[in-house]
């Protein structure tokens, strides 16, 4: 099996060289190590399968500005001092599909790599905050896609299935199909009850 090309990038040196030493003790795994500021250069000569991004809460806006402006950008897996800080709706425009708490070990960021490669979200606990265990057997149970998500961000924003279709140049049909797919998989009976749903699981926020 060919070991897995990952970008790590930090906000700060150490923290690169400390997630890179736990990733290089898994043999699916190969890393590289390089610069924020470098990021869109990195991605076009290594071409990773996914990036694992550490960011301090001074530079997180920054970080996920960085990120928003590389273009075919491969899935991203955030390490934050507050995952529930951290998952945000900017956070995903960025492509930011996993957040795990800053000193998460090698197993965990794998799995969330593994799981962002199949088009799934992976968050800490600590996301969910709220006592709300049956609620979260649900989500844990039908996942959103990636696309899925972004398609709810959008229907929270009251945009139509045209203007979505744009936006993600993909066709109206693509949309209907997704929007679809939400409905069932968050139980709701309508766009707005999907947006409220979502508001309420913290997929989404206002």
């Amino acid at each position: 099996m060919t070991p897995a090309r990952v970008l790590v990038v930090a906000d700060r040196d150490v923290d690169a060289a400390m997630i890179e030493a736990r990733l290089r003790s898994r043999p699916d795994v190969r890393v590289v190590v390089g610069s924020a500021a470098a990021l869109a250069r990195l991605v076009e000569e290594h071409a990773p399968s996914a990036v694992v991004v550490a960011s301090t809460p001074a530079r997180l806006a920054s970080t996920l500005a960085t990120l928003t402006d590389v273009g075919r950008l491969p899935p991203v897996v955030l390490l934050a001092a507050d995952p529930h800080a951290a998952w945000t709706p900017a956070a995903r425009r960025a492509g930011v599909r996993a957040v795990l708490d800053r000193d998460a070990p090698a197993e965990e960021i794998v799995a969330a790599l593994t799981a962002a490669a199949a088009g799934l979200f992976a968050v800490h606990p600590d996301v969910f905050r709220a006592p709300q265990p049956a609620l979260l057997d649900t989500v844990a149970d039908r996942m959103l896609t990636a696309r899925e998500l972004e398609v709810l961000e959008m229907l929270a924003e009251g945009l139509s299935n045209q203007i979505i279709a744009r936006r993600l140049q993909i066709s109206t049909y693509t949309v209907k199909f997704h929007v679809a797919s939400i409905l069932d998989k968050l139980g709701a009976g309508s766009r707005t009850e999907a947006v409220t749903t979502g508001v309420r699981r913290g997929l989404i926020s206002l």
